[in-house]
Order: structure tokens, then sequence, then C-alpha cells
């Protein structure tokens, strides 16, 4: 884990999960990656990008004096 300093305090930075997934919109099929759809020859207009982004929870609480 990375650690950044923020107003003279080492803050943790955490890392999210970005998850794509690419899709045909006319039949369904799933691509792995851009290079795949591009290979067939399918236009850009029957591709469907779906983003997923997961990040880990957050302390949202801060400590009190």
């Amino acid at each position: 884990m990375d650690i950044v300093k923020l107003n003279g305090k080492d803050v943790p930075v955490k890392q999210a999960i970005v998850k794509t997934t690419i899709t045909n919109k006319k039949t369904g099929a799933i691509y792995k990656n851009d290079g795949e759809w591009k290979a067939l020859n399918i236009p850009a207009e029957d591709i469907k990008r779906d983003v997923s982004i997961q990040i880990p929870s957050l302390d949202l609480f801060g400590k009190t004096k």
C-alpha cells in the first residue's frame, strides 16, 4: 500500500479494482479486449463497454481528540 503526505500526515492510498466488460450490442458476444473485436471487423457502434469500479471501504468517521 502506498503512503502519501497530506497536511503533514501520512495517509494510505487505497487502490480501486476496475473491470471492463466489452460486449457486442447485437449478438451479445463478450470480448476479452479491444483487439479481439477489431480483428473481427466489427463496427465500433455495435460495441458496448460496461465499467465496474470497486473501492475498498473508507473510514468516514475521524478520530476525535
